[in-house]
């Protein structure tokens, strides 16, 4: 409640209505100074809520004159139902302070009666039992006279009655040692009939002695223990709660909840040694007890607190489908028209959304529109859908509901656009489609925009008008992108510096990119040399190296290009780009062809993983290595590398390219070291039957295991082949939900695999199945059709059409 009362768009009615939420809890905790802050913050005329709350702070802080003027200006029919036992207790408070014992108890008497729960209910008792047994005269005569009427009547009803009235006043007095020595006394001598009574001395020396004593806790478990009222064990519970020690208190509920005879208040041990665990950060044992309540106490009033325990429990070890599926139940177990429904949907949602299954979080943002709790702004909840929509993949769905909600009143411009925003870059990174339906999505915004007066952020409009020209460039529109350009710039005015700054720079590299795509190198170098010079510790002016060197790369200037992502890293080393450059960098130096460039490739991916032991490139770069060292016949060491990606490494997705590079490095082997060939052909025959590797390395491996076993000595070998390549064929061809899998790799180790096979076929003099594979080649439209047609026409000795 603390949290929600510094939301900014609260509306005043459910800013107040959080405050009397935050009073009830604070003063639930015993914190009288931080209700009474809360209570200052409740703006308007005073309501009945609000007068029950202000008197109720006002008896706790025996302020009794205002306690009074608050609870006799409300009625308890104005008050919700489940306030009204709390103003009968206020009454009950007033009138004991007036020493109005008779009205007090009967005050008491209804807030018991009306009380919604037993720990109320327990706390009513309380109040009552404290106004029959603790108030006792207080002058020394009258001590004399009581202690007379105890011996007087020893072992009746009367003599009882005043051995209570004579411990509370040697309390009262400050005697507190003598009051509970007494006490310890009676019970000792006191016949095991008298259990009342025996619950009542043992409650008075609980209170006296306090829970944090020994004599004190021990009265008090001994009256949790076997209490006849299950009122008195719950005010026990409660008071044990509040004062013993943490270490006590887990004792005493692991004895009760242990014992051999179910206790007559187990759901309320349960729920309390939960609590306990969930304070003290132990959430799986609290998610257990929590868990045992509800299952062992199916009708118990205590199941919503347990399932909060449990919804606890699981966010906390971010186990939130488990949180989810928890709130669900307790929403579920409410009934229409509660407020707490509303609470629990936003929450649902929410868990949904941080356990990442966002199509879930979507279907319960869109049910939490439906019943908006208070302090909750609606735009935020259609933002948080279109955004789960987004993060699903459901870019088609998404779209379509962004449409719907724009319609809708209560979609504010902010979130409207931040959904916009995020759309647009999601389907940005989709594909060529996507850029285009988003740069239509952008255009259509900034135009809605510029017809109409808004309240829209300019920062927010800046971002998107930036994003305008990006997709412009991305969607082919160059000189388009180049004319948004100045006109963005020029909203910069009075922004942020650093957004400023940041829009600038990124502004300035778009313009060098595009230049660089019209073909106008002199202004794109232009762009990018100013841009160095005003913004040069921006991302973008670092980025700017990449983008001159992918346009030499391009015109082959590999020299060049090389030197300026060395420089990048050189210049700029703890930028996220600079493992990236010096990647970049030994890609270039590779593909100049020579071993001296290979070697200078492998030395720049050796500074990539000395200076960035933890980047994300660390992979790729230790894969290239192997790659490197394969094409300087240095097999040895490419195994290391391999291998050692392999064993540390098990979990990457591209740990099959490892593999698969492994046994191609034991295969080139394979002439001098048969046991090197026979581990290539293991590994290949494992990758080709692996479903979890892609389709296309699983294409690549069924070849080369079938060019492998043409490799073995001995006769043979060519139907080894045969019994590996047709197989796969089958496998990655001819099953339809495998073939649509096929990339261009795949499809074209498929057609170096059929040729090879038909080629093994007529070897063999088996002209049909030779022809049922270049006819599948040419069905497939795979590469090398012209070899398998001209194949196919030296079987007919005609020409072959595709």
């Amino acid at each position: 409640y603390a949290r929600l009362l510094d939301a900014p768009e609260l509306s005043a009615g459910d800013r107040n209505d959080f405050v009397l939420q935050l009073v009830t809890a604070r003063l639930d905790e015993g914190e009288l100074a931080e209700a009474e802050k809360a209570m200052a913050r409740y703006v308007g005329p005073p309501t009945p809520p609000y007068r029950l709350r202000a008197g109720l702070v006002a008896a706790t802080a025996r302020r009794w004159d205002a306690a009074r003027t608050e609870a006799a200006a409300i009625k308890a029919e104005e008050l919700p139902a489940g306030d009204r036992s709390w103003l009968y207790y206020l009454q009950g408070l007033i009138a004991d302070a007036g020493n109005d014992d008779g009205r007090a108890i009967a005050a008491y008497d209804q807030a018991i009666a009306a009380a919604a729960a037993d720990a109320a209910r327990a706390r009513f008792v309380l109040a009552k039992f404290r106004t029959l047994l603790l108030r006792g005269p207080l002058s020394d005569a009258d001590l004399v006279k009581l202690r007379k009427n105890v011996e007087e009547h020893q072992g009746s009803s009367a003599g009882h009655t005043f051995a209570r009235q004579y411990a509370a006043a040697l309390s009262q007095r400050g005697r507190k040692a003598e009051a509970i020595e007494f006490l310890q006394r009676r019970l000792q001598v006191l016949p095991g009939e008298e259990r009342e009574v025996r619950d009542d001395f043992r409650l008075l020396l609980g209170l006296i002695a306090g829970a944090e004593t020994d004599a004190g806790r021990n009265a008090l478990n001994s009256l949790l223990a076997d209490a006849a009222s299950r009122d008195k064990q719950r005010i026990a519970l409660q008071l044990l709660a509040a004062g013993a020690p943490r270490a006590a208190l887990q004792r005493t509920l692991d004895q009760l909840i242990a014992a051999e005879k179910s206790h007559p208040i187990l759901d309320d041990l349960l729920l309390a040694r939960a609590q306990l665990a969930l304070n003290e950060k132990r959430y799986e044992v609290a998610e257990a007890d929590a868990i045992a309540l509800k299952e062992r106490f199916p009708g118990s009033p205590l199941k919503p607190a347990a399932l909060g325990v449990m919804m606890s429990s699981a966010w906390e070890l971010a186990r939130y489908r488990t949180a989810a599926r928890y709130a669900v139940e307790a929403r579920d177990g409410l009934p229409e028209g509660e407020p707490t429904r509303g609470q629990l949907g936003v929450l649902i949602a929410e868990a949904y959304f941080r356990a990442g299954d966002y199509r879930s979080a979507a279907d319960a943002y869109a049910a939490a529109l439906a019943d908006i709790p208070k302090g909750v702004a609606p735009g935020d909840l259609m933002f948080q859908q279109i955004d789960a929509e987004i993060r699903a993949g459901r870019l088609t769905e998404a779209t379509q509901r962004l449409d719907e909600l724009s319609g809708d009143a209560r979609f504010d411009l902010v979130n409207r656009w931040r959904a916009e925003w995020n759309l647009a870059r999601a389907l940005q990174a989709s594909g060529e489609g996507g850029m285009k339906i988003a740069y239509a999505r952008v255009e259509r915004l900034l135009a809605e925009d510029a017809s109409a007066a808004s309240p829209l952020p300019a920062d927010l409009r800046v971002r998107v008008a930036y994003l305008q020209a990006r997709l412009a460039r991305e969607t082919g529109d160059l000189e388009r992108a180049l004319q948004l350009a100045p006109a963005v710039r020029r909203s910069l005015a009075g922004l942020d510096a650093d957004l400023s700054a940041e829009v600038a720079s990124s502004l300035a590299l778009l313009e060098a990119e595009t230049n660089f795509d019209l073909a106008r190198p002199e202004a794109a170098l232009e762009v990018l040399k100013r841009l160095r010079e005003e913004y040069p510790k921006t991302d973008a002016a670092v980025y700017s190296y990449i983008i001159e060197a992918d346009a030499n790369a391009k015109q082959n200037q590999l020299v060049a290009a090389q030197r300026l992502l060395v420089d990048l890293a050189d210049k700029f080393p703890q930028n996220r780009y600079a493992p990236y450059a010096l990647y970049q960098a030994a890609l270039n130096a590779e593909k100049r062809g020579q071993d001296e460039y290979y070697r200078e490739a492998y030395r720049l991916l050796q500074q990539l993983l000395d200076r960035y032991p933890q980047n994300e490139l660390i992979f790729a770069a230790r894969l290239k290595q192997g790659d490197l060292l394969r094409k300087l016949n240095d097999f040895g060491p490419a195994e290391d590398v391999y291998l050692f990606l392999r064993n540390n490494f098990s979990q990457h997705g591209d740990v099959f390219a490892a593999e698969l590079a492994l046994a191609d490095c034991y295969a080139a082997q394979g002439n001098v070291d048969a046991s090197k060939l026979e581990s290539a052909i293991g590994i290949y025959e494992r990758l080709q039957d692996l479903p979890a590797a892609p389709v296309d390395m699983r294409a690549e491996a069924g070849f080369k295991h079938g060019y492998a076993l043409t490799r073995r000595r001995g006769a043979e070998t060519q139907r080894r082949a045969e019994s590996v390549w047709w197989p796969v064929a089958n496998a990655l061809l001819l099953d339809e939900t495998q073939r649509v899998k096929l990339g261009p790799q795949g499809r074209y180790w498929m057609s170096r695999l059929l040729l090879a096979l038909g080629d093994v076929f007529e070897k063999q003099g088996k002209l049909d199945q030779a022809r049922e594979a270049y006819e599948l080649l040419l069905q497939q439209g795979l590469t090398g059709g012209s070899l398998a047609r001209a194949r196919l026409a030296r079987f007919s000795g005609t020409d072959v059409k595709s």
